[in-house]
């Protein structure tokens, strides 16, 4: 194809490369009802297909009727979903030049059988923090079991799993190793599976399936293991080890998706979905997602009507709470999936080390193979000053010194080259914030990099100021406690979705958790993410499901544990309850999942905003005793921590990173404060909120508990419901950020102005005209109109309904964003698809316009628009 009208490009600032959204697809011209742009990262030239239900024959008649008409056409059916929940293909297009392109897409939007056309998404693959872990021995445990009381269920009810099928969808697994049934097929604990990827998918090439989902990636290909991990997580068992998943008697099956490295096109997501669902499983597991807390999509739709069938769909809600509030991900913010959050484990196991000047030894973590011991040194001339190392003019000589450093100001792989650089065999990098040993996260670290805690590090740093301070490490391992145990990890994305449903859901233990991994790295491991928080909160429903039935029944699934999940507090030694947009509905709490016999329904409240006040504020719960006992409960409210997403004096609308809190709280209204139930009998509760006292402009996020307080709790538990909503209104939070957008040329810094004039030669493609804008606040709608310099009318358009942009952050891949211009357009004389036309040699404006939050598409008030300068059309 040619080069594309309006295109995303990489944007260089000071001397940084920051990596764009990918906001199009290869055809951005294409303005048609069945068209479903959406979300980021597109992987060219590919899309999915929905056809109408019950069209069997759409795959091949679609294959004859493209090529028979367009003979250049080099379409690659990529994968077939003939099912009755989605029914459809993927197909590659290639071999065309732009125009036969989008005649091509035109010809394929106009069929009457399509239902719609969706461009292939590339979807990274889970991030987590990993820890190997030796095995030697029975290792102490560290099961996170009693949090959750899955030990109670083992202890108590004996119930493991047993014939319960967990489908998950990751990178593989390692059924050989002895901890995951050593074989697979009929008879192994790994019953189930497909190879939808084969080791060298990257998420843009196309796929090599087979039948067999083994992890067959190396150690060298930098693979994580991370499908083995989770799996083991759900339903591992090892009595060598001391090792027991949450339900170990479980049957998996695995769909595997990812190759060695890269990404998974959602079209290779869905056919998975799809798989998972057709061979019968029980509950499916997803540790995969975008950063986008819109509900877009089609492998997001395919997991809610998955979901919609009664089958319990568990999706992590996402690693990006460094990055504040609304950062929930896709395909997790379906409206009947689990999304869920991660919790801390109590413990965590560490390897020891002695440091000369301290007698009793330490503990350290790493992902580095080899460890160096020997003379420890400073390793910045001003230690402690946040940015240690990121400047490699304030390292001092290290030649063959281990270096002693303080986290923060740039990667570990930064720090690691500076230390390296200066001459340095290793460097130990202590915690901020009198925080804990952490796993350096440093995939290009020639060196090896350890982290340590506060307490540890600040010891050492005085040994060296004393004196020669040594260093030198062992492999001996003990559990150490964590100091945000049974807290929200800091990792854990926040909620609201993008249209403010409640997300995430419930929590399970994701940080610092002990499991399998494959045999080429081990065997045995820790990580940390909402990744294995929902293989967790997975392997909890398989026990729920086996002690009580329910199968097919996610709803009254869900009810019993979040109505029973456990409420955390915000901080340790603080009484303050976590906001649900951390936590949900709480920790999952299995053995009350099971007992309870009183439940509620809707499981949680969203308020909305103070924009649709008069339809959200007053809601009905319903509450029904399944029990035999009599029971009665007081209805009270129990606020909340409130997320204080903004800081206006500080960055004004920049979403800080990571959120802010606020102790602002609502106060509900209930139509009963008591209520009596007989054994059978349910009843409403009406529930009127009344929203903080707080300035609206804050856009504060208030929330709280509903808690029904049994009277006798031997014959009831508690039962509680979450509830939020914004004091504000979410249509007049500005989208774009101060000084953006601009106009500038590729490399996204010199700035012109709108007096300014912009000239493009189009022979020189260093002269492109690009627009560079910083999304504040996420857009359903975004395009761009090509004016006439001199009437200011439209011609037409070169950048057409591009949908469910999320917003900008502050991590430097993700900054700010640009668009570039190659001064052609699509004539707005013509309504339907048609070939993007050159503009003449003249001067024209580009009118950007981005739909507000939760706004009107034909209200003009809920656009927020931007003109460039005149730009000059050379031939």
């Amino acid at each position: 194809m040619k080069r594309r009208s309006f295109s995303v490009i990489p944007l260089f600032a000071a001397g940084i490369c920051l990596a764009v959204l990918v906001l199009v697809a290869p055809s951005e011209a294409i303005s048609h009802p069945k068209y479903k742009l959406s979300g980021n990262d597109i992987v060219p030239n590919r899309y999915v297909v929905e056809f109408d239900e019950g069209d069997s024959k759409s795959a091949n008649s679609f294959v004859h009727s493209v090529q028979s008409k367009f003979k250049k056409a080099k379409l690659h059916i990529a994968q077939e979903f003939e099912h009755n929940l989605f029914n459809g293909i993927s197909f590659g297009l290639n071999g065309l030049d732009e125009k036969d392109h989008t005649e091509a897409l035109k010809s394929i939007l106009d069929k009457d059988n399509v239902r719609a056309v969706y461009p292939v998404r590339a979807i990274p693959r889970p991030e987590v923090n990993f820890e190997k872990a030796s095995t030697k021995d029975k290792t102490p445990t560290l099961l996170p079991h009693a949090m959750t009381q899955v030990d109670r269920v083992h202890s108590e009810l004996k119930k493991f799993g047993k014939g319960i099928k967990v489908g998950v969808i990751d990178t593989g697994i390692d059924y050989l190793h002895p901890a995951l049934g050593g074989g697979f097929g009929k008879g192994f604990k790994v019953q189930y599976g497909y190879d939808l990827a084969g080791n060298a998918y990257t998420g843009y090439n196309n796929p090599v399936q087979d039948s067999d989902p083994l992890d067959s990636c190396t150690a060298e290909s930098g693979a994580s293991g991370h499908g083995t991990h989770v799996s083991g997580i759900i339903a591992g068992y090892d009595e060598k080890t001391n090792f027991t998943g949450v339900a170990p008697q479980a049957t998996l099956g695995m769909w595997r998706v990812f190759g060695c490295k890269g990404s998974v096109g959602s079209d290779v997501l869905i056919k998975a979905f799809l798989m998972a669902y057709d061979a019968g499983m029980d509950i499916i597991s997803v540790s995969i997602g975008e950063k986008n807390a819109w509900s877009s999509g089609p492998d997001t739709i395919v997991a809610q009507r998955i979901a919609e069938k009664g089958i319990p769909f568990i999706i992590s809600a996402g690693n990006a709470g460094s990055e504040g509030a609304f950062t929930v991900g896709m395909p997790s913010t379906a409206k009947d999936v689990w999304s869920i959050a991660s919790v801390d484990n109590d413990f965590q196991l560490m390897k020891k080390f002695k440091a000369s000047s301290i007698a009793e030894k330490l503990g350290y973590s790493t992902s580095s193979t080899k460890l160096v011991d020997g003379e420890i040194v400073i390793g910045d001339k001003n230690i402690g000053s946040g940015t240690d190392a990121c400047n490699p003019s304030n390292v001092p000589d290290l030649t063959g010194k281990l270096a002693l450093i303080q986290r923060g100001g740039c990667t570990f792989d930064v720090k690691a080259a500076s230390i390296a650089g200066a001459g340095g065999i290793g460097v130990i990098i202590y915690n901020t914030n009198n925080g804990d040993a952490f796993v350096p996260s440093n995939p290009s670290a020639t060196i090896p990099v350890v982290g340590i805690s506060t307490k540890d590090g600040l010891a050492i740093l005085e040994g060296i100021k004393a004196g020669v301070e040594t260093i030198k490490f062992d492999n001996e391992e003990a559990l150490y406690p964590v100091t945000t145990g049974n807290l929200v990890s800091d990792f854990s994305s926040v909620g609201a979705s993008y249209q403010l449903d409640l997300k995430p859901n419930i929590a399970g233990i994701g940080g610092r958790v002990f499991s399998t991994l494959p045999r080429f790295l081990g065997s045995w491991g820790i990580m940390s993410g909402t990744s294995m928080a929902a293989p967790y909160v997975s392997g909890s429903v398989a026990l729920f499901i086996e002690a009580k039935g329910y199968k097919k029944n996610s709803q009254i699934i869900s009810q019993q544990f979040k109505n029973h999940a456990l409420k955390l507090v915000h901080a340790k030694g603080n009484s303050a309850i976590q906001s649900p947009l951390l936590q949900g509905a709480g920790l999952v709490q299995v053995y009350d999942a099971i007992a309870g016999k009183v439940r509620v329904s809707p499981t949680q409240i969203s308020f909305n905003d103070t924009s649709s006040f008069a339809k959200y504020k007053t809601q009905t719960l319903t509450i029904i005793n399944t029990g035999k006992a009599r029971t009665t409960f007081k209805v009270v409210n129990e606020p909340s921590i409130a997320v204080a997403p903004y800081n206006r004096t500080a960055q004004g609308y920049a979403t800080l990173a990571p959120t802010g809190f606020s102790n602002a709280k609502a106060k509900l209204t209930f139509s009963k404060t008591s209520v009596t139930l007989n054994a059978g009998q349910k009843t409403t509760v009406r529930v009127t909120v009344i929203p903080p006292k707080v300035n609206p402009k804050d856009h504060i996020m208030y929330g709280g508990y509903i808690r029904f307080k049994a009277g006798n709790q031997k014959t009831a538990l508690d039962v509680t419901v979450p509830y939020f909503g914004v004091v504000g209104k979410q249509r007049d939070l500005p989208l774009f950020d101060k000084d953006y957008p601009y106009l500038s040329d590729p490399t996204g810094t010199p700035v012109f102005l709108k007096n300014q004039t912009y000239t493009y030669d189009r022979s020189n493609t260093k002269t492109t005209p690009t627009i560079v804008y910083r999304l504040l606040t996420p857009t359903a709608k975004f395009d761009v109109d090509v004016l006439n310099a001199k009437t200011k009318k439209s011609i037409g358009k070169t950048l057409t309904d591009s949908t469910y942009i999320p917003r900008n952050t502050f991590a430097t891949d993700n900054f700010m964003s640009g668009v570039s211009w190659d001064a052609t357009y699509v004539p707005s004389s013509i309504s339907d698809i048609q070939d993007k036309v050159p503009v003449p040699s003249g001067t024209y404006i580009l009118n950007l316009r981005a739909l507000k939050l939760l706004g009107n598409p034909k209200d003009p008030k809920d656009w927020e628009t931007y003109q460039t300068g005149p730009i000059v059309v050379k031939n």
